[in-house]
């Protein structure tokens, strides 16, 4: 029987969790065994468990984390570890720390899961490359670095036109959580961090999905607000 090997996820919001979670869930030979919401919760269960992860997905905007503190020191304490950086981070400066540091891979928020898979199939062919292997010849370098399969860009076509899988999952979720409670797209784009019309086309996707339906509510003054309620929801007001 093959051993799982062990992924941690350190996200402070559950709902992102859970979906990265699912999607390591997917991909062969991996389980998630711990999901931390702090860098003090990290830091104290690295020093208390007795079997570390194979790999670490973490966000650099954790509550009590400055930048890559965390990183660095998962890094210099525990160089076995290989980490995948989840962030909406984009500035350059730290990127460039964060990679300096060498991390296994930085995916920037919102993904697809097939690119999330893709920095696991690097991971893969590198313990393969050198668990099995007392030297290596440059091809096999240059398939590590330079991997086609990691290098592949999800065809756009395969997806709704402006709707990112990763996010629509995460707006699912935000409703599935909430079911009774009404959302407009203004307090969507709130809560996942976007625009309003960003927000709006998610709604809109979802309402011609029958995921949701919508509601006309009428004030004293003005144009009726729409408001977006989860289907199963709806059928019972």
């Amino acid at each position: 029987m093959t051993t799982l090997k062990s992924v941690w996820i350190i996200e402070d919001d559950f709902r992102v969790a859970k979906i990265h979670a699912d999607y390591v869930h997917n991909i062969e030979g991996f389980i998630v065994t711990e999901n931390l919401r702090t860098g003090k919760e990290t830091i104290e269960k690295l020093e208390m468990t007795s079997s570390l992860p194979e790999i670490i997905l973490t966000d650099l905007y954790i509550p009590d984390v400055e930048g890559n503190s965390l990183v660095s020191h998962i890094r210099h304490l525990y160089p076995s570890i290989k980490i995948v950086v989840i962030s909406a981070a984009t500035e350059v400066s730290l990127i460039r720390d964060v990679l300096d540091l060498g991390i296994l891979d930085y995916l920037i928020k919102p993904f697809e899961e097939q690119r999330l898979q893709q920095a696991f199939q690097k991971y893969l062919q590198e313990l393969r490359l050198f668990q099995h292997s007392k030297n290596v010849t440059q091809n096999d370098l240059d398939s590590l670095f330079y991997s086609e399969s990691n290098n592949k860009v999800v065809d756009e076509e395969t997806f709704v036109k402006g709707i990112d899988l990763h996010t629509l999952q995460i707006v699912k979720s935000i409703f599935e959580d909430l079911k009774t409670q009404e959302l407009t797209a203004s307090q969507l784009s709130e809560l996942i961090g976007s625009s309003r019309s960003t927000a709006r086309r998610y709604l809109e996707y979802l309402v011609s999905e029958q995921f949701l339906e919508t509601k006309l509510i009428y004030g004293t003054v003005g144009r009726p607000e729409r408001k977006y309620v989860y289907h199963g929801t709806y059928e019972q007001n």
